[in-house]
Order: structure tokens, then sequence, then C-alpha cells
């Protein structure tokens, strides 16, 4: 069995040499950002996103959308980590309860490993300019809370 180098991989999604030469007053630059953002209730069986739109840092580079999530302004390989917690109203629970957190790009997407209240997830994958990462919560008990922190950042070559 052959595998890919990681480089392989950064070249193939990430074709990004001509935006670095048109660039390089920007180079060396930090992309970051960081959100945060609470649900109150989550209506079972419906997904919902989560307004992920408090935020907690960020650099040039980063957009923050009204209805959540963080959109980039620059292609490339982008570290993507998501942490969340919930809390399940315990006096309507369901027999074999369940809690999804996805995590969404226009050419991703992942579901959060959930435990114990808590879910999270941390990604590399690449990303074009304008492309926004958001988060949805779905689950077949009623949530009296669901709340997470979203960070995104380019990975430098």
């Amino acid at each position: 069995m052959t595998y890919h180098s990681n480089k392989d991989i950064h070249k193939e999604c990430c074709q990004k040499e001509s935006y670095y030469m048109e660039n390089k007053e920007n180079e060396g630059t930090p992309i970051v950002g960081k959100v945060t953002g609470l649900l109150l209730v989550v209506t079972p069986t419906r997904p919902i996103r989560l307004p992920l739109t408090t935020v907690l840092f960020k650099t040039p580079g980063i957009k923050i959308p009204q209805d959540g999530g963080i959109t980039v302004q620059e292609d490339g390989e982008y570290f993507i980590s998501f942490d969340g917690a919930f809390t399940p109203d315990t006096t309507t629970l369901p027999a074999n309860p369940f809690y999804i957190f996805s995590v969404f790009t226009p050419n991703f997407s992942g579901t959060a490993l959930v435990g114990a209240g808590t879910a999270t997830l941390a990604e590399l994958v690449c990303l074009r300019a304008g492309d926004t990462v958001y988060v949805t919560v779905t689950s077949n008990a009623t949530l009296t809370s669901a709340t997470g922190i979203l960070v995104v950042a380019k990975v430098e070559d």
C-alpha cells in the first residue's frame, strides 16, 4: 500500500504559488480567528447552526458572518478546532439519546467526537478565499444549552 506525503496532498488541494507572488506584503502575517456562541434551547431532530458570532480573537484575513462561523479571505491549508459543551434536558431524555456536532466547509464535513456533555474536533483542511467554517448541532433529545468555541488558523508552509 502506498501512502502520499502531506506535502503531496497540500500541493493537490492548495495550489497557491501565484497567489503568494501577488501578495508578498502579507507574507508572515498570521491568519487566525476564534469565536464562541451559545444556544439556550436545541429542538430535537432538527439540525441548527450554532451562532458562533462572539469574537474572541481575529486577525486580518478573517471575517465573522452574521449567522456564525469563520470566513477565510485567503486560499491555503487551515487548522480547524472545535470544542463544544451541551446539557440535555434530563426530564425528557429518550431511551437512546444522540448528540451530533458537525463542522462544515464547502469541501469538508466532519463530526465531532461526543462524550459526557462535550464535543471536540480538530482537522487540517484546505480552504479557498470566501469559504466559511460553521458548526451545526443535531440531537434526538432537547438540549437546554449548547455552546462551542471554533478556531481557524492558517498553517504556514
